[in-house]
C-alpha cells in the first residue's frame, strides 16, 4: 500500500493568530481521538520556535485526506487565511521508507 506524505507550512500574523491556531488545531486532535479516522496513519503538528511559524505532517494510507472529513478540520482550514501573512505552502509525495 502506498502512503502519502504532506507537509503544510505557513506563518501566523501575530500571537493572538497563533493562539487561536493552536486552539483551532487543538479541536482537530480531540475529534481524531474520540472519532478516530481511518486511513490517517499520523499527523503532527509543530510550532516552530517564533511562536509564529506552524508546520503540519500528515501521511494517509487512502486515496484523499481523511483529515477533510472533519468539521473541525474545515473550521480550521477555512479560515487559516485569515490568521497567516501569505497562503500556507503544501507539499505531498510518496512515503519511501518509514520508521515506526
Amino acid at each position: 500500500m502506498v502512503m502519502r506524505q504532506t507537509v503544510v507550512r505557513y506563518t501566523t500574523k501575530d500571537e493572538a493568530a497563533a493562539k487561536e491556531n493552536q486552539r483551532l488545531i487543538e479541536a482537530v486532535f480531540a475529534d481524531i481521538a474520540t472519532q478516530g479516522l481511518e486511513g490517517l496513519r499520523s499527523y503532527n503538528v509543530s510550532v516552530l520556535e517564533d511562536g509564529l511559524s506552524f508546520v503540519h505532517v500528515a501521511v494517509v494510507e487512502i486515496d484523499g485526506n481523511p483529515l477533510f472529513t472533519l468539521d473541525s478540520f474545515q473550521a480550521f482550514a477555512s479560515t487559516v487565511s485569515e490568521r497567516a501573512v501569505e497562503p500556507p505552502v503544501s507539499v505531498t509525495g510518496d512515503v519511501f521508507a518509514a520508521h515506526p
